[in-house]
């Protein structure tokens, strides 16, 4: 298998996993996987030629929590080449960034301890440079504060640690 084919399967990569071809997209609102402090996705979408808007809506608990994550795009010989314009997370700005050569190019962004509460809502503009191009990324949640469970079983494993020193000490 020749390194062109490899780029392309690598591009195309995001419509595996159901991304959309449209050139503006609008995901359903993706439940986020794990919990109860930390949760997880991935998301991609594949784009022809001219810009584009993706709005991705994810839900997990509500609890208050920090984002951290990045979407990708790598291009070859100037194919597959995306331009980010902008990125935003619940209203915040994240920085996007364009590097190239007429050889190699990645574009995309990295993001870390972005404060979210509630539905999460990242949204992705960008111009697509080539006839067809993706990206992909992730998007983790790790809760700021423990869950009530988790000073519920804290407060239960104290008391039984507190009943059985009591009890050794009457015997």
């Amino acid at each position: 298998m020749n390194l062109k084919s490899l780029v392309l399967a690598a591009a195309l990569l995001p419509a595996a996993i159901g991304s959309a071809y449209a050139n503006d997209y609008t995901s359903p609102v993706i439940d986020l996987a794990g919990g109860p402090t930390q949760w997880s996705t991935f998301f991609g979408a594949t784009h022809t030629a001219g810009a584009f808007t993706d709005t991705y809506t994810f839900s997990y608990s509500g609890a208050d929590a920090v984002a951290r994550g990045h979407f990708l795009n790598t291009g070859f010989l100037g194919m597959f080449d995306i331009d980010f314009t902008s990125a935003t997370l619940n209203g915040t700005a994240l920085n996007t960034f364009n590097l190239g050569t007429p050889l190699l190019s990645a574009s995309g962004s990295l993001f870390n301890e972005v404060p979210v509460d509630g539905l999460v809502t990242l949204v992705i503009k960008g111009n697509t440079k080539s006839d067809i191009a993706s990206y992909a990324g992730t998007l983790n949640l790790v809760s700021a504060v423990p869950e009530p469970t988790t000073y519920g079983m804290l407060l239960g494993g104290m008391g039984v640690l507190a009943f059985l020193a009591r009890r050794r000490k009457q015997k």
